[in-house]
């Protein structure tokens, strides 16, 4: 018997034992490393492409992932990826060079997003699909990517909030703990009044959001200069 299951036996007393055992049996559980429980990886989450920059393939035409290199150039290219939405700072050319690749540069900060941060995403994923598949990514893979995935999950595919958040934490991306400002911002999302906007042409749920002062200001100075 090795040594730390020794040592665990003469310190559990039997019925956590016995409890941890049953656990083990229930459906949707199974057993990892240092006893931990995690859920079942369920059949319509986004599915493990190549883990080495944590690329997944959510629908037919959407993947998500890390940040990706020029190695991973020749793979996203026989995938059929188009157009790629970055939410980090720094620019996808360098990897992507001259691939004829749509490349849209859409800096975020998990813990600053607002719906017209989502909004204007979807909608930019909405249109890029007529031209062939889409990678979302930010650095990681986790909190920025898993956000907006989460967040198309809900609002274009009609996902329930917790189904969404199921697969953002659970689904291999990343630890959850790590995702608190994105995972937060999941929670306390309006997705009916987002669904509407993103139907309506809105820049956002608000009338008073910076989107939309912004766009009357140019308005009326478009109405003076006339």
């Amino acid at each position: 018997m090795p040594i730390v299951s020794s040592l665990l036996r003469h310190r559990l007393p039997a019925w956590a034992l016995l409890l941890c055992g049953s656990l083990a049996a229930v459906p949707g559980f199974a057993s990892v490393g240092n006893n931990e429980q995690v859920a079942e990886r369920a059949a319509h989450w986004a599915t493990p492409v190549n883990r080495d920059f944590n690329l997944y393939r959510m629908s037919p035409d959407r993947y998500r992932s890390a940040l990706p290199g020029q190695a991973n150039r020749e793979q996203l290219e026989r995938l059929g990826v188009r157009t790629v939405i970055s939410f980090i700072e720094d620019s996808d050319t360098p990897w992507l060079a001259d691939a004829g690749v749509q490349r849209v540069n859409f800096p975020l900060h998990a813990d600053r997003v607002d719906d017209a941060d989502v909004i204007e995403v979807l909608r930019t994923l909405q249109r890029a699909q007529a031209n062939g598949a889409v990678l979302i990514h930010c650095k990681h893979g986790r909190d920025r990517t898993g956000l907006m995935a989460a967040m198309y999950r809900q609002v274009i595919q009609g996902w329930s909030k917790q189904a969404a958040l199921d697969e953002m934490h659970h689904g291999g991306f990343g630890d959850p703990q790590r995702m608190e400002d994105a995972t937060a911002y999941v929670e306390s999302a309006d997705v009916p009044a987002i669904r509407l906007a993103l139907a309506n042409g809105d820049c956002s749920t608000s009338p008073f959001s910076t989107c939309h002062v912004q766009s009357w200001l140019q308005q009326r100075f478009e109405a003076r200069a006339d």
